[in-house]
């Protein structure tokens, strides 16, 4: 896979994959493809590494299907790794959403036709949110939150004074998987596909201690008493869910390039966590189908 597409190149979690793969000597060629081109900052943090001369940015706009920008990227490509959306936080509205989706879409159908070898999407948590509460949170224990599980789309939780309810955000995550497994079908098999169901990956260092029960950088903890069993619960399953960037960039990094010759089909769907202490996702699949081998985790004080 020495020739990468990374879709929304410049937002926190593309930039973070990008930095790693420029970094690596089997990858010939990145196109990073984003709305926004670099901010300064970016670009100055680019220049203090090596061979960044394989970088390309593309500016385009991946809800038009006949932007040849991206797609002549992509074309070029034997691996894609698709993380643009247009509102990546789980407040996303209807046409967020949509949006959202047909990003998908477009780049996926783009990837079968152009024969690309390895398409990696980036799912999220969000697609179970509703494991966290009554009455599905009795029916897992740790560990045994696997991707084989029926969906329960949408997690819904207080933010200080706020309440969140992601529904919206997951459905096209979850539609997303569903095309993925589609299309690797229709490929049969020629393109495979990785949907990682990403945890909680924070904007820039991402230290355990800033995770709290808001579930996003977009809003504040809530100040809830000690006997609060609901802000409790809301706590340990977003800390639970911590993805260090270490662990990412590995994981993302063998999403691009394991062999697939162990896989159940040509679209897999793993969780994508560190190995955080009691948590209830499952990293069994991702260890099997990606060797992937997590070096970092939360552990409750």
């Amino acid at each position: 896979m020495n020739r990468t597409t990374i879709t929304g190149a410049c937002g926190n979690l593309g930039w973070k994959l990008l930095c790693h793969l420029v970094q690596q000597t089997d990858v010939e060629q990145i196109f990073g493809i984003a709305l926004e081109l670099p901010t300064d900052a970016q670009r100055h943090a680019l220049s203090q590494l090596e061979q960044k001369s394989k970088l390309t940015f593309i500016r385009a706009d991946l809800t038009s299907s006949n932007d040849r920008g991206w797609r002549d990227a992509i074309e070029q490509s034997n691996a894609v790794v698709h993380f643009a959306a247009q509102n990546p936080y789980p407040e996303a509205n209807w046409n967020d959403a949509i949006n959202s989706l047909d990003m998908t879409l477009n780049v996926a159908n783009a990837a079968v036709a152009a024969g690309v070898e390895r398409f990696v999407f980036a799912s999220s948590n969000h697609v179970m949110g509703r494991y966290k509460d009554l009455p599905l949170s009795q029916s897992i224990g740790p560990g045994e939150l696997t991707t084989d599980l029926d969906h329960a789309v949408g997690t819904v939780w207080m933010a200080g004074d706020t309440t969140m309810d992601s529904t919206i955000y997951a459905v096209a995550k979850s539609s997303g998987e569903r095309a993925c497994r589609a299309l690797a079908q229709q490929s049969g098999g020629q393109t495979k596909f990785v949907c990682a169901r990403i945890g909680w990956c924070q904007p820039g260092v991402n230290h355990p201690s800033t995770l709290s029960n808001a579930g996003t950088p977009t809003q504040s903890s809530a100040g809830a008493a000690d006997d609060d069993p609901e802000s409790a619960r809301n706590e340990h399953w977003f800390k639970s869910m911590w993805l260090s960037n270490r662990d990412f960039v590995q994981l993302f990094s063998h999403a691009m390039f394991a062999d697939s010759d162990r896989w159940p089909e040509p679209c897999i769907v793993v969780n994508a966590m560190s190995q955080n202490e009691a948590m209830p996702w499952s990293l069994t699949e991702t260890k099997e189908w990606l060797r992937y081998d997590p070096q970092d985790g939360f552990v409750f004080s």
